[in-house]
């Protein structure tokens, strides 16, 4: 049985290439992509990938999203806080993996 991967997405090319690289292993299958928005600018928080983008790689990719939304004024505090509440709405959902460029963790 494969173990289900929640993937961690930027829209960045090497998000890309990882999730390549992954859904070439036949023991894992991405159950959805994971990434962080900044609500005040409707943007990736890591590399301002705007929503829209963001959305229409996820559905040209056959796989689900989930949102973390942030504000632009949030410390690390809050956005720990937030991908916590996601992560756990998430684990609900069933057990994944959650990969982090070279790590695996389990959630």
């Amino acid at each position: 049985m494969k173990e289900k991967v929640l993937f961690t997405w930027s829209g960045g090319k090497d998000s890309a290439m990882a999730l390549h690289e992954l859904r070439k292993n036949a023991g894992y299958e991405i159950a959805a992509l994971l990434t962080t928005i900044t609500e005040d600018y409707d943007r990736v928080s890591m590399h301002g990938v705007r929503r829209e983008l963001l959305e229409a790689q996820a559905a040209s990719l056959g796989l689900p999203l989930e949102k973390v939304f942030i504000s632009r004024q949030s410390s690390n505090e809050d956005y720990e806080s937030e991908c916590e509440l996601s992560l756990n709405d998430i684990r609900q959902r069933g057990s994944l993996l959650w990969p982090s460029e070279t790590f695996f963790w389990r959630s």
